[in-house]
């Protein structure tokens, strides 16, 4: 997995970075997609956030992360059952597929980690990896989509030993 990361206001130390890389890692190979992939993270504040939130999805308000997958995947399938589909987004100059962009606040980050009882860690490599499965194809609208993008993310999160007591 191939990450670039934008993050101008210098949010990110090596070690969260490595951590992100560590959860996208693990969330492509719980997939199970063997291909390289590529995709493009930016670290911003709330501030920044809502801003795209609002341009891009018509909510005037700042989140967590967002995530722009730039593959179509057909209807109840996800990137594992798509090798096709991806072979599609390879860029040789990259020299990998690329599957699309995540934006994630860390003042979310530092905000949630509070709130739900955890180190900021966790919340970052959780949120990395809840934005690369759904650039995989997973999303979590439905009561029946929900408990299905949730078991891969813990499942993900788990074969790094990032748990929810972290």
């Amino acid at each position: 997995m191939i990450l670039e990361f934008e993050d101008e206001r210098s949010l990110l130390d090596e070690e969260a970075r490595a951590l992100m890389q560590r959860c996208a890692d693990s969330a492509q190979k719980t997939e199970g997609v063997a291909l390289p992939l590529y995709v493009f993270i930016q670290v911003v504040g709330d501030d920044e956030i809502q801003v795209i939130n609002r341009e891009q999805r018509g909510k005037d308000a700042s989140t967590d992360v967002l995530s722009f997958p730039t593959v179509n995947y057909p209807a109840g399938k996800t990137a594992g059952a798509c090798e096709k589909l991806l072979r599609r987004e390879f860029d040789p100059e990259i020299g990998a597929c690329v599957i699309g962009d995540i934006i994630i606040s860390m003042d979310h980050v530092r905000a949630q980690a509070e709130e739900y009882g955890h180190s900021i860690q966790r919340e970052s490599g959780y949120l990395i990896t809840h934005g690369m499965f759904h650039l995989m194809g997973y999303d979590h609208m439905t009561e029946d989509d929900k408990p299905v993008m949730r078991a891969m993310e813990e499942k993900a999160l788990r074969a790094i030993g990032l748990t929810r007591e972290d």
